[in-house]
């Protein structure tokens, strides 16, 4: 792609992004909120939410998760296309091909979950972030979310970095609904604005978020 069509991308998201407003987030408290992390890993996004937030608000996928990785001080989680998860481990292995079945075709996704100890900041020292923190109803509503994108609790499999498993997601992967669009739709759903456009791209959704929080 040439570098005209992506300055004209560029500009037609920041156009699109216009239509969420920058007013007040319902689910957005910035003096007293419970800390949420966004990270972009270079072609897709996750959402990290803190131990307590699953503690006190989970369900039942939640307690599942609790007991499968109790050394966790947080929790990331991303959706997303179930063969493009498994066949592209980092960018590198991104092909047109695969890409292009990802979006083109609606396909069958998977829920990625991810854990770790102390700070997200110090686990992702190369990925772009945005700490966001939100209300406790806000961090119900986006742990709701989260468990309502997967059928089971059973693992599938051991997921792509560090201690994390791939688990059986619901609904379809197509171009309108990608793992990032998902990280945008949980937030929005917690009454966190996030601009629908940008969120296409995981870099156009930190974008957007850190323009924002």
């Amino acid at each position: 792609m040439s570098w005209k069509r992506w300055i004209a991308i560029a500009l037609l998201l920041g156009v699109v992004s216009r239509f969420v407003p920058f007013g007040a987030s319902d689910g957005y408290d910035r003096d007293s909120g419970t800390p949420v992390w966004v990270f972009d890993h270079g072609y897709h996004a996750g959402l990290i939410l803190p131990r307590s937030a699953l503690e006190e608000y989970g369900s039942n996928h939640a307690d599942v998760w609790l007991t499968q990785f109790p050394d966790a001080d947080w929790f990331e989680f991303g959706w997303g296309d179930r063969g493009f998860y498994f066949e592209v481990p980092t960018f590198e292995d991104v092909t047109f091909a695969i890409g292009a079945k990802a979006l083109l075709w609606p396909s069958e996704t998977v829920l990625h979950v991810a854990i770790g100890m102390g700070s997200p900041w110090t686990r992702f020292t190369h990925s772009q972030g945005v700490e966001i923190p939100v209300t406790d109803a806000a961090l119900s509503e986006l742990l709701a979310f989260v468990e309502a994108s997967v059928v089971s609790s059973e693992q599938l499999g051991p997921g792509l970095y560090g201690v994390s498993a791939f688990y059986e997601g619901r609904g379809k992967y197509h171009l309108f609904q990608t793992c990032n669009s998902w990280v945008s739709q949980a937030l929005r759903a917690a009454g966190i604005k996030s601009a629908p456009a940008p969120a296409v791209l995981s870099s156009g959704l930190i974008w957007d978020l850190m323009r924002r929080y």
